[in-house]
């Protein structure tokens, strides 16, 4: 491909290319002039003149007239050809100069000098931003990558009007045709996209069909797909030209390039990342997405391949679309497609399920499945804002899909058919969840929750995603099972709502108690906030707690926002602190009772005990909080203390067993408790940790724990 310079980009004159446009059209309307021309002076006199003859010079005659009125005819359409790829080219390069001129501008307001030829430099450069980072000097200055940030951008915006250039140039020599004896040419392309789309075309269906493609043809599609991978009207083009089942046949094509180590394969891991968004770009059409989405339906519960072999159409379809940019799908093909999927597997169950065979009592592995639903999913949970409109149950509850996720739907699995002696049946069917098991589901649930910043305000939608999620995956006591594949992700979800577990936990806040579930989220002051009921929080709490970084997650969130608290609404006397005190008791009295029930249901392995707590003190000491927004300086303090105090003791230790010791000292709230307590009575203005005053609010907390403690333990049944 040819490239452009910085200096020709930013004083090209764009506006001699609109001029040449311009004049195309003066061209045209002489050329119709002329045809229209010939057709009454010549055409119309030579038919009325009625001419025939015996050895057929009339009819030749008529045919070269006929021949020479289709030439003016023809001139007319290459003329608008060669006028519309002009205008698309002025439209493109004036787009691309004009962005070369902001970057420019920003570069200035930002103290950074970019030269009359492209080069970067800083205008007033910090002496200590020079300093190279890392282990032996590997990682670039601070100044060395502000140059590195505007370098790129220059170079992305000179690489695209260099494609646009280079399309145009292609596209004109098309419209232009062979000339001489042929002609004008009668097959111009109407656009860049058009003439692009065309050949894009047909080098995917040249590769679809098993044929190879030259190392020319390989660079000359990979360019055509990067550079138009988000054009909608090449997409459409493409997309519609390929056909569903080629399109399919094709993406089937791509992944295995991609399992492969050809030589080309970044190549074709380009064009398959185009592809899919080729894809999304055409759905924001509404038209052809209704189209697309209905023969897909047909396709989707097909096998790709002719063997049967293959995997199923949407199985294809989903997979393809995973590689592509899934922030900026739209919502119509997210959310439709979804939809499409989960009503075509209700027709066929079992549509997605693995299968394989095992001898009596031998051991089966679990596998992954490609299961296209939890697969949009994870592709929705991209854009928070579908996510949350996709699950958001609605003030009366009407949208069923997060209860249909969450308690009905049959999650696709491997079903293991016994047999005896490799071949006999004896009629027993194992299921067993599938290595990837719900995913997606976990993703989608922490956008939608969340949305794209940790902590509150949260929205109604997204409260009444949270309070609903805790209410459907409830289960008998004793039996808190929650898929492995969901625990940090449900645990980063409760991280965030951190501010309404601790009220929930603490008890006494009547709005969260009682009123919340009845007020679909809304909360005393108009923020939302989610409420369910206590035991249900707890028994979710207890069954993300098996695994430890996922418990680790949510003890250290509420241990941060227990400081923060302490700092929002305290002064300098034990009084003032007295409410978070108590309410951070009661609520970590409720995270020994649910750490304690894990180690217990595991006593059966001292290992097993000691591995949980060791991974458990690792994450609480080695995380960084991001859950809790909004920590001031004293809460950041005392923050800094414990973590600090868990750590450093944590270090001494080298195996699991002595890092389980330090978690069964540091992690029970009491002790944890009164560290915290500690270390604000000893901050500055503060009456110290020995004043009796401290000693009595140290004795309200324990009282508040062994109350939180209490209630925790009936609701998980212990």
């Amino acid at each position: 491909m040819s490239s452009i310079a910085y200096e020709q980009l930013y004083h090209l004159d764009v506006a001699s290319l609109k001029a040449a446009a311009d004049q195309w059209s003066d061209v045209i309307r002489r050329y119709r002039q002329w045809g229209e021309g010939f057709g009454d002076g010549v055409v119309k006199s030579f038919d009325q003149a009625g001419w025939t003859s015996i050895d057929g010079t009339a009819v030749f005659a008529r045919a070269q007239i006929a021949a020479a009125e289709k030439e003016f005819g023809d001139a007319v359409t290459e003329a608008k050809g060669i006028r519309a790829v002009l205008e698309d080219a002025y439209e493109e390069l004036h787009k691309y100069k004009a962005d070369l001129h902001e970057l420019d501008a920003a570069a200035k307001r930002n103290g950074v000098r970019i030269s009359g030829t492209g080069e970067v430099s800083l205008i007033d450069p910090d002496e200590e931003g020079d300093q190279r980072r890392g282990p032996g000097d590997v990682i670039p200055s601070r100044n060395e990558e502000t140059i590195l940030l505007w370098q790129t951008r220059i170079a992305l915006i000179l690489t695209a009007a260099a494609n646009a250039d280079q399309s145009a140039a292609i596209a004109l020599k098309r419209n232009t045709g062979k000339g001489g004896d042929e002609g004008f040419n009668d097959k111009t392309v109407k656009s860049i996209d058009q003439d692009e789309a065309q050949r894009a075309s047909k080098l995917l269906k040249k590769y679809e069909r098993g044929e190879k493609l030259s190392p020319a043809e390989l660079k000359e599609l990979d360019r055509l797909m990067s550079h138009n991978q988000k054009d909608p009207e090449f997409s459409r083009m493409v997309i519609d030209d390929l056909g569903p089942e080629g399109t399919l046949r094709l993406a089937q094509d791509l992944e295995q390039e991609r399992a492969g180590d050809g030589p080309n394969k970044d190549k074709y891991n380009n064009i398959q990342h185009a592809l899919a968004n080729n894809i999304a770009t055409a759905n924001r059409d509404k038209e052809f997405s209704d189209r697309w989405r209905k023969d897909m339906r047909e396709l989707g519960v097909r096998r790709t391949g002719d063997d049967g072999s293959q995997p199923y159409g949407y199985q294809t379809l989903t997979t393809l679309l995973k590689h592509g940019d899934t922030a900026d799908y739209p919502p119509r093909l997210t959310t439709g497609l979804t939809d499409d999927i989960i009503a075509a597997e209700k027709k066929h169950p079992d549509l997605w399920n693995e299968y394989d065979q095992a001898n009596a009592g031998a051991d089966v592995d679990a596998v992954a499945v490609v299961d296209p639903v939890d697969d949009m999913l994870g592709i929705m949970s991209r854009d928070p804002d579908t996510a949350t409109a996709y699950l958001d149950p609605g003030d009366d509850g009407g949208n069923k899909r997060l209860e249909y996720l969450l308690n009905e739907r049959d999650w696709p699995d491997l079903e293991v058919r016994e047999v005896v002696r490799g071949q006999e049946p004896t009629g027993n069917i194992d299921h067993i969840d599938a290595s990837n098991t719900r995913v997606g589901l976990g993703s989608v649930l922490e956008a939608a929750t969340t949305g794209e910043e940790a902590g509150p305000p949260h929205t109604a939608g997204q409260a009444r995603i949270m309070r609903d999620t805790v209410e459907l995956m409830d289960t008998e006591p004793g039996h808190e099972e929650i898929k492995p594949n969901l625990r940090q992700p449900l645990a980063n979800c409760l991280a965030d709502y951190t501010n309404d577990t601790h009220e929930i936990l603490s008890g006494v806040q009547g709005s969260y108690t009682h009123e919340a579930p009845q007020a679909h989220g809304k909360g005393l002051f108009g923020d939302a906030h989610m409420a369910p009921d206590s035991d249900k929080l707890i028994r979710m709490m207890r069954g993300i707690s098996e695994d430890p970084e996922a418990y680790g997650t949510m003890h250290k969130a509420e241990t941060a926002y227990i400081a923060k608290q302490m700092e929002d609404e305290g002064g300098n006397t034990a009084d003032s602190v007295r409410d978070p005190v108590r309410k951070g008791g009661s609520a970590l009295g409720a995270y020994d009772a649910v750490r304690e029930d894990v180690i217990y249901d595991k006593r059966d392995s001292a290992n097993a005990q000691e591995d949980w707590k060791a991974k458990t003190i690792y994450h609480v000491a080695g995380t960084p909080v991001t859950m809790v927004p909004g920590i001031g300086d004293a809460a950041q303090r005392i923050l800094d203390a414990w973590t600090y105090d868990v750590s450093n003791e944590e270090k001494g230790y080298n195996n699991d067993a002595a890092a389980a010791e330090v978690a069964d000292r540091s992690l029970k709230s009491q002790r944890e408790m009164q560290f915290l307590v500690d270390e604000w009575a000893n901050g500055p203005g503060m009456p110290g940790m020995d004043d009796p005053s401290v000693n009595d609010l140290q004795f309200d907390m324990r009282n508040d724990h062994t109350t939180g403690e209490k209630l925790a333990n009936d609701a998980i049944g212990r």
